[in-house]
């Protein structure tokens, strides 16, 4: 499996992670806590969405231009990702651990999704998911 595969197979398990997450952070810790990892959880997907619709772009660019839009787009994706910390910070009712473990659902579902791919653990989750693909292969 490509790993544009493995990238766009992880957006629905971080869904997935989100929803779990919040709700068991409601129920234990409280609504700071579940909103702040749902904040975290849903800037980083847009962000991942960004990332993966800009690097169409930068591949078809020529290699100055596509330099200047990478840099460019890296700056922005930082950026917001420390405003979003920043303001999760100053409001009272935002837990900045929170944000911050939000930020990083898509990158630890991204690595189990890999890690599971590489185990070939993973054609159950494909038969969920409803990717076709996978289930004329079982």
């Amino acid at each position: 499996m490509e790993n544009k595969d493995v990238f766009i197979k992880t957006f629905p398990l971080v869904w997935i992670y989100t929803i779990v997450v919040g709700i068991i952070l409601f129920l234990t810790a409280g609504n700071n806590w579940a909103i702040s990892f749902v904040l975290g959880s849903v800037t980083s997907l847009m962000m991942m969405s960004m990332l993966y619709k800009s690097s169409k772009r930068i591949l078809q660019s020529e290699k100055k231009d596509a330099v200047k839009l990478a840099g460019r787009n890296y700056a922005f994706r930082f950026f917001f990702y420390a405003l979003i910390l920043v303001i999760s910070a100053l409001l009272d009712n935002l837990e900045i651990l929170g944000t911050a473990a939000g930020l990083f659902s898509f990158k630890l579902m991204l690595y189990l999704n890999i890690f599971l791919e590489k185990r070939g653990e993973i054609k159950w989750l494909n038969i969920i998911l409803g990717y076709q693909e996978e289930l004329n292969h079982l």
